[in-house]
């Protein structure tokens, strides 16, 4: 059996305010926003000490695990659970206690409030099972059973805590003097409580001896060796008060016929009942310590005693206590301090305010719960208009490469194939990616994005893959990468030209098995997801230049989507300036129609060398330059470098551009190239080199426009640079 661990935040509340009131500033130090960290999810929580201290809330064990070991490191003290819990049930002697507090005092009675302890566990955990028994031959003792569901490993805190609340709760009856919990054996594993002092220790077992040593010196600290736990029927005393009585499998020790119990204990298997002991399943072993010492790490120790049990199936606690004399007992009745426990309207008042806050608690969920249908039906709207703009995904322009570009989208978008989205920056290739996922089989699943080039190696490995807890320094949990989290819909890797080597293979693998490993972790995962690449960067020249490797290349350029730059599609400069216009003035509550002919003519001859994105931060500033009242953008708003944007050359026929040459300049370069061969070559070559530069540096897009291929262009740049003298500056391009 194994489930999602949650605790009560009484429980974290009891923690929290025992360290703010006994250690103030070791209390300042611990960061509870960090806490909340160790649940994913739980770190966007704003107050993290109002979360923890409101009585009404929960959170899961690891939330828990985490505040008990920063309180124990802030404070020095391996017993600060137990310490805090004793210290919480003092205050509530003297201030308002919680329903269930409120039950233990008006039943006013150690065995009976213990009677129910399995209720009590089910109100402040979901992980942790409690069963209760007393002996009839015992005089004020009493038997608890203690057992932590999978998959928590319960640690020396938890133990501890468990202990304090149990003699705290035995101390709310007022006729209780001193009340006293032991262990007779503990569910913690030896191997858990000596893993808690970090590297400190080395445990080693050898046939039934088990010893654990000290790293720096190889000292023997503890020494212990395997018995057997074998079950003894122990009778048990009635309940006076019939109550509902468990299930089977909330029960810890099986009740037997004839008011007896089925409990482990330590001794030989003669004393195990006969059709038992025929069992191999009915025995355990567990860790008896021969020779107990005292664990320690920095200013954290904790003494094991000798004859000290661990690694059982569950916990087996006692708890003793004395009472008070008669006379002062009648004392304490009369004291004021008293009225709470006498009277019955106070109770019944008590009792009824935890009602009112019950039903508050109620109410606040039917809030979440409506709240919750407010947002599935404004998610169904979005749905719809998402819908509606799916079959351009928010991209804007009606210009032939755009439309080229949509149409490819469509034909490419239901397949699960890979692709290379290419282009400069700012082109919107991240919308070109979205629009795929949209109009894809996996629309309703996530689309997942990652800008590659915004990440160190380090970082990127973990952002991608996850990564185990402790795998390394500041790894306080384990942690789902982005292949998990875009299970079942798109990936996409933008900039995926700046990923080191090292990357390039794990995400090799990644495409190759559809399967990856967490950082730190053993175990494959599966990959479920579309993957969809993105760069700026010309990969032909970096494979050339061993920078990307060859293989995931061909991996990933399965189908490539060529973004067209914004001087590719001067047609759609008009309405893309006209949408950033209205969008931004809309934001920041002005109107502002448009731009008039003479900025929208500047805008028209301007080459956009940032693309969309330039365009777009052009409009965000004369929007927010314009005064109030202004209803058209005007040149005086746009910046200085766009206003002084010349015109280019007349567009001319190849012919009308020959005639217009210098006949004597025409005879001269065909003299410096010796022939007509050479001067149309050098012609090439200067072509040439004007695309490269048009299209931002990127030869494989250049050769492509010019109808030639990569590596034709890579021999002519070669040929013609061996040729000029000062060699030629095209790689200042790559």
């Amino acid at each position: 059996m194994s489930i999602q661990p949650w605790i009560t935040c009484l429980q974290s509340g009891i923690l929290i305010r025992h360290l703010e009131t006994r250690y103030p500033e070791q209390a300042s130090k611990v960061d509870l926003q960090r806490v909340m960290g160790a649940a994913e999810s739980f770190h966007e929580i704003q107050d993290a000490r109002a979360f923890l201290t409101d009585t009404s809330n929960w959170i899961p064990h690891s939330v828990f695990r985490e505040l008990v070991k920063s309180c124990e490191m802030a404070t020095g003290q391996k017993d600060f659970t137990y310490q805090a819990a004793l210290a919480y049930y003092e205050t509530v002697k003297t201030q308002s206690p919680t329903l269930i507090e409120t039950i233990a005092i008006l039943l006013n009675d150690v065995e009976s409030v213990f009677r129910s302890v399995g209720d009590w566990a089910s109100a402040y955990t979901n992980y942790l099972q409690l069963q209760s028994f007393v002996c009839p031959d015992e005089a004020q003792t009493l038997h608890i059973l203690s057992r932590y569901i999978p998959p928590v490993d319960p640690g020396l805190g938890n133990m501890n805590l468990v202990q304090g609340n149990i003699e705290g709760i035995a101390k709310l009856d007022p006729s209780v003097e001193t009340a006293a919990c032991e262990e007779a054996y503990s569910q913690m594993r030896l191997e858990a409580l000596v893993n808690e002092f970090g590297d400190a220790y080395a445990i080693t077992s050898k046939n039934d001896r088990i010893t654990v040593t000290r790293q720096s010196t190889g000292e023997v600290v503890l020494a212990g060796r395997a018995i057997t736990l074998v079950p003894e029927l122990v009778p048990v005393k009635e309940d006076r008060t019939p109550v509902p009585q468990p299930r089977d499998e909330q029960l810890i020790a099986r009740i037997e016929p004839q008011n007896r119990l089925a409990v482990w204990t330590v001794g030989d298997t003669s004393r195990a009942p006969k059709d038992l002991s025929s069992n191999p399943e009915s025995l355990c072993i567990a860790i008896r310590i021969e020779r107990g010492g005292i664990l320690s790490a920095g200013s954290l120790s904790t003494t094991i005693k000798t004859g000290a049990i661990y690694s059982a199936p569950y916990t087996h606690y006692r708890l003793r206590w004395t009472n008070r004399p008669p006379l002062a007992n009648n004392a304490a009745a009369a004291a004021g301090g008293s009225q709470l426990l006498t009277d019955r309207r106070a109770f019944a008042h008590r009792l009824f305010a935890h009602l009112k806050n019950l039903q508050a608690t109620h109410r606040h969920m039917l809030t979440m719960f409506l709240r919750n249908v407010e947002l599935a039906q404004e998610n169904i709207q979005l749905k719809q208009e998402l819908s509606a703009q799916q079959e351009t995904g928010g991209i804007i322009g009606k210009s032939a490469p755009l439309q080229d570009l949509l149409s490819l989208i469509r034909t490419i978008a239901p397949s699960d194939t890979t692709v290379l989205v290419t282009g400069e920056t700012g082109t919107g290739k991240e919308l070109a990616a979205r629009l795929i996922h949209q109009l894809s089989r996996r629309k309703d699943r996530r689309f997942v994005a990652v800008n590659c080039g915004a990440l160190p190696e380090t970082l990127l490995e973990s952002e991608l893959f996850g990564h185990e807890k402790g795998s390394f320094t500041g790894a306080i949990a384990q942690k789902k990468g982005k292949f998990e989290l875009a299970e079942g819909g798109t990936l996409f890797l933008d900039e995926i030209g700046d990923i080191s080597l090292a990357v390039q293979v794990k995400l090799l693998r990644v495409l190759q098995e559809r399967e990856f490993q967490r950082v730190g972790g053993t175990s494959d995962l599966k990959a479920n997801i579309r993957l969809i690449a993105a760069t700026n960067r010309d990969l032909l020249a970096m494979m050339e230049q061993n920078q990307f490797r060859q293989d995931l290349f061909y991996r990933l350029n399965v189908i490539q989507l060529y973004v067209p730059a914004l001087r590719e599609r001067p047609e759609d400069i008009a309405e893309l300036a006209k949408h950033f216009v209205q969008q931004f003035a809309e934001k920041i509550g002005k109107s502002i129609a448009g731009l008039t002919p003479d900025a929208l003519q500047l805008c028209l001859a301007y080459k956009w060398p940032g693309n969309i994105r330039e365009l777009e931060n052009v409009m965000e500033r004369a929007v927010t330059m314009a005064l109030e009242g202004k209803k058209w953008i005007t040149p005086d708003l746009l910046p200085p470098n766009l206003r002084a944007t010349t015109e280019s050359a007349p567009s001319l026929d190849l012919a009308e551009l020959v005639d217009r040459v210098d006949w004597s300049a025409l005879l001269k370069t065909l003299e410096t190239r010796g022939s007509l061969t050479g001067l149309l070559n050098y012609l090439e070559w200067t072509i040439t080199r004007r695309a490269v530069a048009e299209y931002g540096g990127n030869k494989s897009r250049a050769a492509k426009v010019l109808g030639r291929t990569y590596r034709w262009l890579r021999k002519l740049e070669t040929e013609m640079t061996h040729r000029e003298s000062p060699p030629s500056n095209l790689d200042s391009h790559s």
